[in-house]
């Protein structure tokens, strides 16, 4: 009787033990972490460069005075659009006027000298003729036919004189002519002004800076690029870009030279053609895009927050994953990054699920609650 009593008594503690032993497990097991959770699937990826630079025209031409003078018509404002050719100043023009009139009246002498010369010659020409043929017959004395030779080459002579002379009348009035025509300035290229130097009543000079050209219609992007970069860029490539004057707005160009290294700053100079058929892009704008240099088809692509970086091998990383309701540290190899997505070269492929975001509380081995869809499950 007493052995039955003491068997029911140990059973009972036996009993009691173990179930404080599960409490005390239990209570040590540490708390599940929420997180949030990302289906891994591959996707398209455009791999890119980022690129910073200026709108530059390549027609930009600085117009400048060829003579001197005051200003007299200036009608055209900076922003207007001129076409080659197209009046832009006009400088005062009288005295140079009078001048052209002048040489004209030179041209019209030395002209009239050079007629006279001819019949001159022409004469001395058939008094030579007439002096060869009598001086055969006796007609003549040596003297007089000697004098009818000299009388003849002089005549040549003032013929060309007089030809000379007309020359450089002719160029004088041409001389005088230019300066006048100088006095108007014309556009030599299709272009918007971008600069005006001088107003009407300003007074010019050969050299002064009259107003800049410049044609938005044929605009390019330079932009500089470390040469760490310039292995992935090449002509061709598609650069897509934005404004600060169009927010929100996209600009297409196309690299449309190789970059060259720059020996003192080591960074590559980039120039990329855009067109600009509606006008909107102006020379001197900043932009600010990335060139595009690859797609893959099917990539897996994961947010740069979920990683866990490794500072001494910036080529690889960590992730966790859910398995089992649980969190599994896993290494992965990284690809190219952009606007803070990093393609993934191995390590994760498609079902895997992400957490994607890190978290001090995770650890391999920790049990997760996860949040997908809106719906929290273990």
């Amino acid at each position: 009787m007493k052995c039955t009593l003491w068997m029911a008594l140990f059973a009972i503690l036996l009993t009691g033990c173990k179930k404080s032993a599960e409490k005390t497990v239990q209570a040590a097991e540490a708390p599940a972490v929420r997180a949030s959770i990302l289906a891994v699937a591959a996707r398209p990826f455009t791999s890119s460069v980022p690129v910073t630079g200026t709108l530059v025209s390549r027609t930009r031409v600085e117009v400048k005075a060829e003579t001197t003078g005051r200003v007299i018509a200036f009608a055209k404002e900076e922003g207007d659009r001129v076409r080659a050719g197209e009046l832009l100043l006009q400088v005062k023009k009288d005295d140079l006027e009078l001048a052209v009139r002048q040489a004209a009246s030179g041209v019209q002498v030395a002209e009239a000298g050079v007629a006279r010369a001819k019949v001159l010659a022409r004469h001395a020409q058939l008094e030579l003729e007439r002096a060869q043929n009598l001086i055969h017959s006796g007609g003549i004395t040596d003297k007089d036919y000697k004098l009818a030779i000299v009388t003849e080459q002089d005549a040549r002579s003032q013929v060309s004189v007089a030809d000379a002379q007309a020359a450089q009348a002719r160029a004088a009035l041409d001389v005088a002519r230019k300066k006048l025509a100088d006095t108007s300035v014309h556009a030599p290229v299709d272009g918007e002004i971008q600069k005006k130097f001088v107003n009407v009543g300003g007074y010019v000079e050969p050299s002064t800076p009259v107003a800049t050209l410049v044609d938005n219609n044929r605009l390019e992007l330079e932009a500089t690029l470390p040469s760490s970069e310039l292995a992935q860029v090449r002509s061709g490539m598609t650069v897509e870009f934005g404004v600060n004057s169009f927010p929100g707005e996209r600009f297409r160009g196309t690299v449309v030279m190789g970059p060259a290294v720059d020996a003192e700053s080591r960074s590559a100079k980039l120039r990329v053609r855009v067109p600009n058929p509606g006008g909107k892009l102006k020379a001197g704008m900043f932009a600010d895009g990335r060139a595009l240099t690859g797609v893959t088809s099917s990539a897996i692509v994961i947010p740069a927050s979920a990683l866990y970086r490794d500072e001494k091998n910036p080529g690889e990383a960590a992730v966790f994953v859910v398995e089992g309701g649980k969190a599994v540290r896993r290494k992965v190899t990284l690809a190219r990054e952009r606007d803070g997505q990093v393609e993934i070269a191995a390590g994760l492929k498609d079902g895997d699920r992400l957490i994607a975001e890190q978290s001090i509380e995770l650890a391999d081995g920790v049990r997760v609650e996860t949040r997908e869809g809106g719906n929290v499950s273990q």
